[in-house]
């Protein structure tokens, strides 16, 4: 009996975790340039929010399907961007493309 307890709750565990990768298979994806201009990349949607650092310029948010809000925050002397409204689709990547950061 036990085992069959531990084999139904390793099932529920595995189970869980491929059903919450899978929620998490769209997003937002693009590039900054200059590549070193952006501190931080921000996504809001309601209270949720995700962000993610992007050294390189090159950038990649996985989020779940929505209307989102794209926040670039740019270190001195470019200004911050906000794209007010992309759409993600299921299973699916926006691509923003480049983003092009202007001097303050």
């Amino acid at each position: 009996m036990k085992k069959i307890a531990i084999i139904l709750f390793c099932a529920m565990l595995l189970l869980t975790a491929f059903v919450s990768y899978g929620d998490l298979m769209s997003g937002i994806r693009g590039t900054i340039s200059p590549a070193d201009g952006a501190i931080k990349i921000w996504a809001i949607n309601g209270k949720d929010s995700a962000s993610i650092a992007a050294p390189s310029g090159i950038f990649s948010l996985d989020l779940k399907p929505g209307n989102w809000k794209l926040f670039i925050q740019a270190a001195k002397p470019y200004k911050d961007v906000m794209v007010p409204s992309i759409y993600v689709d299921a299973d699916r990547y926006y691509d923003v493309g480049e983003i092009k950061l202007v001097k303050e």
